[in-house]
């Protein structure tokens, strides 16, 4: 059978000594190879070296400090644990919550010194925010108090508040005074607290018994596939739950009318006649179908969920607010997919959602609504944490923005069945004789895209192209008159507009669209709703001190008398192009603007 791994996840404040009470978990447990210490002997080495041997990032040596969630492992006596080491400044908290989305425990590092910290209470609230129901909380550097019981009891007695209700229920902490540096109770018990009867560190988290789902269904989450010489795929990935034998039937939520057989199964690299979950496996099934990473191989019985609309709980980790509205990558066990949060609401003190909220700000947790752009396998977290977890991502700097707990699917997505109309969208467009395409000009107000998308409906209209322009005073006093201008009011302004878009390119026509649109996510999310190869970015280029001066509106004028809040350019920012299709300079008539924007569209006759 292979080794169970237990997945815990670091965390604590910077100079807790995290880096070195787990150097000492390897240390002890003889996890420190010897070609991880360049050649000195670990028996003659302290915690402290392997602490900075073990920050692998040559700035985090510099720095002194842990900056990236590092991955290791140790063994006890019972089982194999996977530790994320996750980093300590407040900066860096985005990592930790990552690390913590895929953990069974939280093993969370206090200075004897220092007590409890703001960085610690937020640590173990996203923590608890993300399902970890197991924490062990290291209170480190006794050997620095000179092992007071004092220092050790008051500190216990300010984490017992912290988690209420546990006498009456299952244990699902512990509190150990430890010394890293020294190796007082981290594995080894400790001879200089007399007045500690507990056990030590690693002894606590043997305790922890891994979470196991209710049901026993069997469920494969595919990570890698494997050509098989000769012919054939073998899948790689994580037994989540259940047992799994060979012959046993699996489908796939992709092909739902269909049952494979399980035909082989390699557990710890050899072939095995079961594996019972959670485990690394590979198995190989009866027929040939186009599976990927991501994909998820169930028992047809399993309560798993296949749908692109669900609800989830997230904590919001990034320092700007997040908008209903933006795309972001959605990673959900070892699937990949864009989303976007449709609709956001405030958590009440007794859990139950409150009102609707126009955005999600830093460190809040908001329930939401989200919908990804294709179908995934997930589950409620309760019935299945590994299915039941999720992080987003920033798509433009990689960064974690917000992770979560998925609660329920939303039943309307599966209600609402697009139809297959008889008339394509290329037998629409020949009826125009031009393939649809859309030219979305974007740039400050004033900046003379109104005048630029007139010479452009002019010329269109010469040649007798079918076209439509839609340009931003004439949407908000129509399909978008309920919007104001905040943030959140503007990705909602852009997105209904690249819906319209879209549904007037299907159509054949060519559309111009004439829209400040700000932000470099919400122009890049038209662009996935409309389509890259008929999306074209056109930025008229005028500086702000032209645009002031021409102020056809009498705009600017307002807003530097304070009565238009957000305005664009003045009390709210606007995200220029980087790489735009088109670039058009201040220098240039509308008349020649026009005429570059006709010839990159290039309309087919």
């Amino acid at each position: 059978m292979p080794q169970e791994i237990f997945h815990i996840t670091s965390a604590g404040s910077v100079d807790d000594g995290k880096s070195t009470i787990l150097a000492r978990l390897l240390l002890d447990t003889g996890s420190i190879f010897e070609d991880q210490l360049g050649g000195i002997d670990p028996r003659s080495v302290d915690a402290t070296t392997i602490a900075d041997l073990l920050d692998g990032l040559e700035s985090e040596r510099e720095q002194g400090i842990t900056i990236d969630v590092a991955h290791r492992f140790f063994d006890s006596a019972t089982r194999r644990y996977h530790i994320a080491d996750s980093p300590g400044h407040e900066q860096y908290t985005r990592n930790m919550a990552t690390a913590a989305s895929h953990a069974d425990a939280l093993l969370l590092v206090i200075d004897a010194r220092a007590g409890l910290k703001p960085q610690t209470l937020t640590h173990l609230g996203i923590g608890r925010k993300l399902g970890i129901t197991r924490v062990i909380i290291a209170v480190n550097k006794m050997d620095l108090v000179d092992y007071k019981k004092r220092i050790f009891t008051d500190i216990k007695a300010s984490i017992d508040e912290l988690f209420p209700g546990n006498a009456s229920q299952e244990k699902s902490y512990e509190v150990i005074p430890v010394s890293g540096l020294a190796g007082d109770n981290v594995v080894k018990r400790t001879k200089r607290m007399s007045w500690w009867s507990g056990g030590s560190l690693l002894e606590a988290l043997d305790s922890f018994a891994l979470p196991r789902p209710d049901r026993a269904d069997p469920v494969f989450s595919v990570q890698m596939v494997q050509r098989v010489s000769g012919g054939g795929r073998r899948y790689l990935g994580s037994l989540l739950q259940g047992h799994l034998r060979e012959a046993d039937s699996l489908s796939s939520p992709r092909y739902r009318s269909r049952t494979f057989q399980v035909t082989e199964l390699l557990a710890s690299g050899s072939k095995a006649a079961s594996a019972t979950g959670p485990a690394e496996i590979s198995v190989s099934i009866d027929a040939e179908v186009d599976l990927e990473r991501g994909d998820v191989l169930a028992s047809p019985e399993s309560a798993l969920e296949h749908t692109d609309q669900f609800e989830a709980d997230l904590v919001w980790l990034d320092d700007e607010p997040g908008y209903p509205g933006r795309t972001y990558l959605l990673r959900l066990g070892h699937q990949s997919v864009k989303a976007t949060v449709t609709r956001a609401f405030g958590i009440g003190a007794d859990g139950d959602k409150t009102g609707q909220v126009d955005s999600l700000q830093p460190n809040s947790i908001t329930r939401v609504n989200i919908e990804s752009q294709r179908k995934i396998s997930l589950a409620p977290f309760g019935t299945l944490r590994d299915l039941g977890r999720l992080v987003f991502v920033d798509p433009v700097d990689g960064n974690t923005v917000a992770a979560g707990v998925v609660n329920h699917t939303l039943r309307r997505g599966d209600n609402i069945v697009e139809h297959d109309f008889s008339v394509s969208a290329d037998q629409r467009a020949a009826l125009t004789g031009h393939v649809g395409q859309v030219a979305w000009m974007t740039g400050l107000s004033g900046s003379g895209k109104s005048t630029v998308a007139n010479e452009v409906s002019v010329a269109l209209t010469e040649q007798g192209i079918p076209h439509v322009i839609l340009d931003g005073d004439g949407l908000r006093t129509g399909l978008n008159r309920d919007l104001g201008f905040t943030e959140a009011d503007r990705v909602e302004n852009i997105r209904r507009a690249a819906e319209v878009a879209k549904l007037m390119a299907d159509s054949g026509l060519m559309v111009v669209v004439s829209l400040i649109s700000p932000y470099l996510a919400d122009r890049a999310h038209a662009k996935e709703i409309i389509g890259e190869a008929r999306f074209v970015e056109v930025f008229i280029d005028t500086p702000l001190e032209l645009c002031e001066q021409r102020d056809p509106k009498g705009l600017y004028q307002k807003a530097r008398q304070g009565i238009i809040p957000n305005f664009t350019g003045i009390g709210a920012p606007y995200e220029a192009p980087t790489e735009p299709d088109l670039h058009i300079l201040p220098e240039q008539s509308p008349q020649q603007a026009a005429s570059q924007i006709i010839s990159i569209l290039k309309p087919a006759r």
